[in-house]
């Protein structure tokens, strides 16, 4: 009796960590969509830089003063998902320019008691077909709200919501300067019947007038 009740407690204990496990590995994989989809391109426009370095080249004056090389943005988040501590953090940086599209390195760390998870890219970016979209979700609405974090004060933004079979993700984008400086990701429920947030906010960046 004393067994099975051991063996019992064993395969509860298993199911609870592969479910922490599980949800911790969403967490991850939707925080690694929201940051590399922070700027993405249309699907209409083209991926080689060779071939837009050519092409008009009167867009780079109306577009976005953050847009040159050296222009760093760095982000934080953290969530609590039970009762264990995951911390994240990224970094967003410009790296070549050419005449109609910017190149940008992503960079995030995902900390947990399990271990870490790393990831870097690079992507070509459109700036005459800049979104904010992640891969895999679709627009669900759009907004106007004013929100205040610690080293920026209050901002007004538009709000661009995305989900998808329960993920979600909101971008925050200062309407101002045109860069997002807040995503709150969340995952759908878990094994454990609990849906998990993170807010990843902008901590450090050279962007004028953030």
């Amino acid at each position: 009796m004393e067994t099975d009740q051991q063996n019992t407690k064993i395969f509860l204990h298993s199911k609870k960590k592969l479910a922490l496990i599980a949800t911790v590995v969403i967490v991850i994989a939707i925080a690694a969509a929201v940051t590399s989809g922070l700027l993405t391109t249309s699907q209409n426009a083209s991926t080689n830089p060779a071939s837009n370095a050519n092409s008009q080249t009167g867009s780079q004056s109306s577009s976005p003063s953050w847009i040159k090389i050296g222009t760093y943005a760095d982000y934080q988040g953290q969530a609590t998902i039970l009762s264990m501590t995951v911390n994240f953090d990224a970094q967003m940086e410009i790296v070549d320019v050419n005449a109609t599209q910017f190149e940008v390195s992503t960079t995030f760390n995902m900390s947990t008691p399990y271990g870490d998870t790393s990831n870097s890219t690079t992507e070509w970016v459109s700036m005459e077909n800049m979104t904010f979209q992640p891969e895999g979700l679709s627009l669900n609405d759009t907004y106007t709200t004013q929100i205040t974090l610690p080293n920026l004060g209050t901002q007004s933004c538009t709000v661009y919501q995305y989900d998808s079979q329960g993920i979600s993700a909101a971008y925050y984008v200062d309407n101002t300067v045109q860069w997002p400086i807040e995503m709150v990701m969340t995952s759908p429920t878990s094994v454990d019947g609990q849906s998990y947030s993170m807010d990843i906010t902008l901590v450090d960046t050279n962007i004028p007038g953030l």
